[in-house]
């Protein structure tokens, strides 16, 4: 009998004994926490008013909205947390490390896009940091419900009994190819459109050195990789194996085309400040291009 042709997935699942003190499942749960905290957040890490609203607050406002948002993350964690574990205690560990994360990636966008400096007033710089730490650590809280689990099964036809032909596998593989580009340009676009008009863009590309804009690159193919692969959040059938189908290659792939969105909106939508000449252009697409790949990432594994 010929056994049923099931497609092949770059995630495998690791065997029990391999994971026997649970780093594994650790490490990969605070990769989904920060994906869902990089989907939740990143638009709102892009905007000047919540810079400024984080530098208006005095201490004993900030300390009222720290422990508002280790309340609210606490809620988040017991309905629904990025964990394994269910418990008043196990959500109020998984609030704090959700607030911790909240705050060191606010803190390392905050810095890649030049809002952030070692020379700032401490007060300034923790307030903002804080006040955008609320909405990626409440990304990182509600992880579990709007990440983990996401699958891409690829086409919904059932398994056929017997292996398909090359050309059958051709045409799935390219039907796949296609779905995959179309819901990376449908995320990068849906969250970029309201970035790429607005001032923000041109004063991030302003302030940057090349150093920084290619700590962006950087940054964006990392936080890529975490969303698309290192998260383990979703399968990815393969039905034509080849160069172009390894993590490494879609996730350039991935940033390129959100590069590309960026390029189109602030061609079409940017302020003339963006595209005055081609140094400022290539500088703004790239500082566009951080919240515009999170979106391509983010659409792939939402197909």
């Amino acid at each position: 009998m010929i056994a049923p042709c099931m497609p092949s997935t770059r995630r495998q699942t690791p065997a029990v004994h391999a994971d026997r003190w649970g780093f594994r499942r650790e490490g990969r749960d605070l990769l989904v926490a920060i994906t869902g905290g990089a989907i939740v957040g990143m638009p709102l890490l892009y905007t000047m008013e919540m810079w400024s609203s984080g530098m208006r607050l005095g201490p004993g406002k900030l300390l009222a909205l720290l422990i508002g948002t280790l309340f609210i993350n606490l809620l988040f964690s017991i309905v629904s947390g990025f964990r394994h574990e269910y418990g008043v205690i196990s959500a109020a560990l998984e609030s704090v490390t959700a607030v911790g994360l909240g705050l060191v990636f606010s803190s390392l966008i905050l810095w890649l896009v030049g809002e952030i400096a070692w020379a700032d007033p401490a007060a300034e710089v923790i307030g903002k940091v804080l006040f955008q730490a609320v909405p990626v650590s409440l990304g990182v809280s509600v992880a579990d419900a709007h990440v983990r689990g996401q699958r891409r099964d690829g086409d919904d036809e059932p398994a056929e009994p017997s292996r398909p032909s090359r050309a059958e596998r051709e045409r799935r593989q390219l039907r796949q190819d296609i779905r995959d580009v179309s819901a990376t340009l449908s995320g990068a676009l849906l969250f970029s459109i309201n970035i790429g008009p607005t001032e923000e863009v041109i004063l991030i590309a302003g302030r940057l050195g090349a150093g920084q804009l290619m700590a962006i690159v950087l940054g964006s193919l990392v936080l890529c990789y975490v969303i698309l692969y290192a998260s383990g959040i979703k399968d990815h059938p393969v039905h034509i194996p080849s160069l172009v189908q390894s993590p490494l290659a879609e996730t350039v792939i991935t940033y390129a085309a959100s590069l590309l969105v960026a390029l189109a909106l602030l061609v079409v939508l940017g302020q003339p400040e963006s595209v005055g000449s081609l140094d400022s252009l290539v500088a703004a697409t790239i500082a566009l291009g951080l919240p515009t790949a999170v979106g391509g990432a983010a659409g792939r594994i939402a197909l």
